[in-house]
């Protein structure tokens, strides 16, 4: 009899699961490993948890309907009854902060940082980036040459932000200061690259360039050199997949999005690492859809419950 995997998730159905890349193929790589899944809302009724044989929780939207107090409650009821759990939802937004933290800590090469709750507070040396911890898409980033600058922006980030919601949407009061690596080629360009790591496998995702120092979907160069260069790095992979595993291994995560640039030198520093899986298939990226980098996210996904499972019964 073949495995059956519950997949927990706070779209309401099937059709507007499926709108997001990451979902299509993980769904895609179990029908080709043939592997059954059913579907469901964790607030929801859930089905008998004793028919499966593995509980996977998507993470997109991760805070609708307080969606990781309900995955969890059933991750914790799978786990008693000896059921494997993939992607868990703890822990499902870790900060910034969080990444760079295990990193310094495990010898993976990454800036220096400093959390900070007032301006007296920060002790790195400038140039430096300032930003909200834990908020992504180059949203509310900043970078200051000086202590006159860095003050400058803090004070009017305070006065934008004050009446502002703490949704992670809108002008944001920076808490991190990041130390400035400069990255810049012989080009000109800040280069980015971003690999899907899951378990042991290191998928090349996509590479992107700017003539900004923040290299994000909304001010890449989507040219022709960019995309052959993405179509490069897809065919022979990361040239360092030891030390992007070592950085994989030490977020504590099985499934891990790893941004990264590279120094002068050509060796890799780490910028983020992300629970959620940023897709280039985002529709804001006509040149960008579904890619065999996708389908073999798929199929590792697949190939992890298979070892999950196999795993947990060994140890009942």
């Amino acid at each position: 009899m073949g495995l059956h995997v519950l997949i927990l998730t706070s779209y309401k159905n099937l059709e507007v699961f499926q709108r997001r890349v990451d979902n299509r193929t993980l769904i895609w790589g179990l029908d080709q490993a043939n592997i059954e899944w059913t579907l469901v809302q964790p607030w929801k009724e859930v089905p008998e948890l004793s028919q499966f044989d593995a509980v996977f929780s998507t993470l997109y939207l991760p805070h609708q309907n307080n969606f990781p107090f309900y995955a969890k409650r059933i991750e914790d009821q799978c786990r008693e009854l000896g059921i494997a759990v993939i992607q868990s939802a703890d822990n499902i937004t870790p900060l910034h902060s969080y990444f760079m933290d295990r990193w310094k800590q495990d010898g993976v090469p990454c800036a220096n940082f400093c959390e900070f709750e007032s301006f007296e507070d920060i002790d790195l040396a400038y140039p430096m980036i300032l930003r909200k911890d834990g908020q992504h898409r180059g949203q509310n980033m900043f970078f200051v040459h000086s202590p006159e600058e860095a003050k400058e922006v803090l004070d009017k980030q305070y006065e934008l932000s004050k009446d502002n919601h703490f949704d992670m949407i809108g002008p944001q009061m920076p808490n991190l200061a990041i130390e400035f690596v400069d990255t810049q080629n012989e080009e000109g360009f800040y280069e980015k690259w971003r690999c899907y790591v899951v378990d042991d496998e290191v998928i090349p995702a996509h590479y992107l360039r700017s003539k900004t120092r923040f290299v994000n979907y909304k001010d890449a160069i989507l040219d022709a050199q960019t995309c052959a260069t993405d179509q490069q790095y897809f065919q022979q992979g990361p040239v360092d997949k030891e030390v992007i595993l070592k950085a994989a291994k030490s977020s504590g995560f099985d499934i891990i999005t790893l941004d990264y640039g590279k120094r002068k030198d050509g060796s890799i520093i780490f910028w983020e690492g992300n629970r959620q899986r940023g897709t280039a298939g985002d529709p804001r990226i006509n040149w960008l859809s579904i890619r065999p980098a996708d389908l073999m996210y798929g199929k590792a996904v697949a190939k992890l419950i298979m070892k999950k499972v196999e795993l947990t019964h060994s140890q009942a």
